[in-house]
């Protein structure tokens, strides 16, 4: 039986919360470059030293954030597909396009944070840099998910080049593999899904943070119709439509 924590610890992780949410206020006021300890541990009545002793230096702080962030990613993805029927492939994968960018432009300071985050940080520490590669995979785990229930319908075009990366590629999807502890899922899955995001990256950074017209984004508009497109490059869209178009028949 799992023991609950003692008043120390509850003190602690209050504590812990305490210092992100004021680190929180500052990015949202200020900006993330503008994000110091000392800031924060006047902000709360500490003492710089005080502080030290939850985070080491601002790179644990900004980390913390980080993994914060994409675990309330990841979240609002899970969300986004669990009223969808599991078939509906299509419809599974423009929900989670959709909850992407819907989630980055409710979290601006957020999602700049993300973006700059680097997994290869030698400055974290193992538990830290675990908590990292988890949080980071949580939204890619969402995506894996809709994209091998419709590889395993026969339902998904894959571009024959996923199948048979280079080394170095393949190398970096079997980290993936690891890292989602699954090393059953095809190697041309784990590459779509990563450049499934990259696309929705490249596009909402650019809405929220490019040099682009903001008109031809419209209010999301672009985003969706992209989302759309990729869906039938996947072969998601046209085959969902045949579905249903059969299913009704079907019912008739």
């Amino acid at each position: 039986m799992r023991q609950a924590p003692d008043r120390r610890q509850r003190r602690r992780r209050a504590t812990i919360e305490e210092i992100k949410s004021t680190a929180r206020q500052q990015i949202a006021e200020n900006g993330a470059a503008s994000l110091s300890l000392g800031a924060i541990a006047r902000a709360m009545g500490m003492t710089p030293p005080a502080l030290y002793r939850y985070f080491k230096n601002r790179n644990a702080l900004v980390t913390a954030l980080v993994v914060d962030a994409y675990d309330s990613m990841g979240e609002a993805l899970e969300i986004s597909v669990m009223d969808l029927a599991q078939d509906d492939y299509a419809g599974r994968f423009l929900a989670l396009m959709h909850a992407y960018r819907e989630w980055a432009v409710e979290h601006p300071e957020a999602y700049a944070l993300m973006y700059g985050a680097s997994s290869d940080d030698a400055a974290m520490s193992g538990e830290q840099g675990q908590q990292f590669q988890q949080a980071v995979m949580r939204s890619m785990r969402a995506m894996v998910k809709v994209l091998r229930a419709a590889y395993d319908a026969g339902c998904l075009v894959i571009p024959p080049q996923y199948d048979e990366p280079p080394p170095s590629v393949r190398r970096a999807l079997g980290w993936m593999q690891s890292v989602l502890q699954d090393g059953a899922i095809p190697l041309g899955i784990l590459a779509l899904a990563f450049t499934t995001w990259l696309h929705a990256d490249g596009l909402v950074w650019q809405e929220l943070h490019g040099h682009l017209p903001k008109a031809l984004f419209g209010a999301g508009d672009f985003y969706e119709m992209e989302s759309r497109v990729l869906a039938e490059r996947l072969g998601l869209a046209s085959w969902g439509v045949e579905h249903k178009l059969t299913r009704s028949k079907e019912r008739s």
